[in-house]
């Protein structure tokens, strides 16, 4: 009977069988990394699918303003509404879905121009407020309107809006900073959005929005009295007629 010695293979002999280890573990580097890049991709070109084209939109916001300013160069004579919205809200959802597109195409047209005035109040009022979806998802979208980084705001207001139901409640500052880099946003902006920078100024906006309609409407007929989104105005009245048809109407009217 012939015994055969198990061999180390710590041993000289077992150089062979090290590496053959390290092979597998670069092979498998490899393949992980061509996975991730693959992912990456994919997720990019996906973005891209996506998004808007919102090419000769201009952006004006301040800190310390409340409105958003949206035109085309050289639209300064264009009609001009004021659009209340909070990203909470169904309703808002429900209008851009029947809007946003005629909207989009007016303002590059320069046919129109858009004072968006966003609002937090679906996070509660006065000593019921508490920083919520409403406010994280605002002070993102100001934190790229502070940067003039519209394409980016825009398409996160896009996504935010058509994307209401699943992402409620779901998305962190983090959340908001990738979304935000995957549109192109300057990296000043991303990192401000993981910082939550504009949380207070969100609110703040809201408070002003807020009191705004109130003002405006103090003297309306109760029903129109108060504030509330979505909401659209022209020369601090609501807009006459169907809601759902405010761009066209707004068109109509210079």
């Amino acid at each position: 009977m012939t015994t055969r010695k198990v061999q180390n293979p710590n041993a000289k002999g077992g150089a062979g069988f090290i590496w053959a280890i390290v092979a597998v573990i670069a092979i498998a580097a490899i393949v992980i990394g061509i996975i991730v890049f693959n992912g990456k991709k994919d997720r990019k070109d996906a973005i891209a699918e996506e998004m808007i084209d919102t090419t000769g939109i201009t952006s004006t916001w301040e800190e310390g303003s409340d409105v958003i300013h949206l035109a085309a160069e050289g639209a300064e004579d264009a009609p001009e509404a004021d659009l209340f919205e909070d990203f909470s809200c169904s309703h808002c959802a429900e209008l851009e879905e029947a809007t946003g597109d005629q909207a989009l195409e007016a303002l590059k047209a320069g046919e129109i121009q858009i004072e968006l005035r966003p609002m937090v109040a679906l996070d509660g009022r006065g000593d019921a407020y508490s920083p919520d979806h409403s406010t994280r998802t605002l002070a993102a979208e100001l934190a790229l309107f502070a940067h003039n980084d519209t394409n980016a705001a825009l398409n996160l207001r896009y996504y935010l809006f058509g994307n209401q139901q699943d992402v409620y409640k779901k998305l962190e500052a983090e959340d908001l900073a990738k979304l935000a880099e995957d549109y192109g946003a300057s990296g000043d902006a991303v990192q401000e959005i993981r910082d939550g920078k504009y949380m207070d100024t969100a609110k703040e906006v809201s408070d002003a929005n807020i009191k705004l309609q109130e003002d405006r409407t103090k003297d309306a007929p109760a029903d129109q009295q108060g504030a509330w989104t979505p909401r659209v105005m022209v020369d601090g009245k609501d807009i006459e007629g169907d809601r759902d048809a405010w761009v066209e109407t707004l068109k109509n009217s210079k």
